[in-house]
């Protein structure tokens, strides 16, 4: 069979071959190779004839699912990386590592901030209140006065 017709790839045999590699795993890289053509070639195909499309995702649909009952299981055995990836990848909006907010997320937030900073202050004022005079205290209110309210990691946006 030369390589690199899309027509040879649209008989029954090709489609074949092309289903089992994808159900093999290879990526479309991998099987753009085998063919004898670049990626973004196959990826025309793809848009283009349908079949070619179609045989590729059953194929590849095959080791997916393959590929997520193991995860699973290894999740339900107590694999606790299988258990973190499972749950970041399924239950995004609880596990994902950053959580995107919204507006009124984001205002609740700069509330509390607030409401803490306020509070902060009216501790301070006291202790102020109580100590003044005393050196060593001052040296303790002087602490006080420089403990952050709300420690922000450089690529947290608010």
């Amino acid at each position: 069979m030369a390589k690199g017709k899309y027509e040879e790839w649209l008989t029954a045999e090709g489609l074949i071959l092309l289903e089992g590699w994808a159900r093999d795993g290879l990526t479309d890289e991998q099987i753009a190779k085998n063919i004898g053509i670049k990626r973004p070639t196959l990826y025309e195909w793809k848009k283009r004839h349908p079949d070619i499309s179609d045989t590729l995702k059953k194929g590849k649909a095959v080791i997916d699912y393959e590929v997520e009952n193991a995860l699973l299981k290894n999740a339900l055995e107590g694999d606790t990386t299988a258990q973190i990836f499972w749950l970041k990848n399924r239950r995004a909006d609880m596990w994902r590592n950053k959580v995107e907010t919204n507006q009124k997320q984001q205002n609740r937030l700069l509330e509390a901030q607030a409401d803490a900073a306020v509070a902060k202050a009216k501790i301070l004022a006291d202790s102020a209140n109580k100590l003044s005079g005393n050196i060593k205290n001052n040296e303790l209110l002087k602490a006080l006065v420089e403990v952050p309210i709300v420690e922000k990691d450089e690529g947290d946006s608010l």
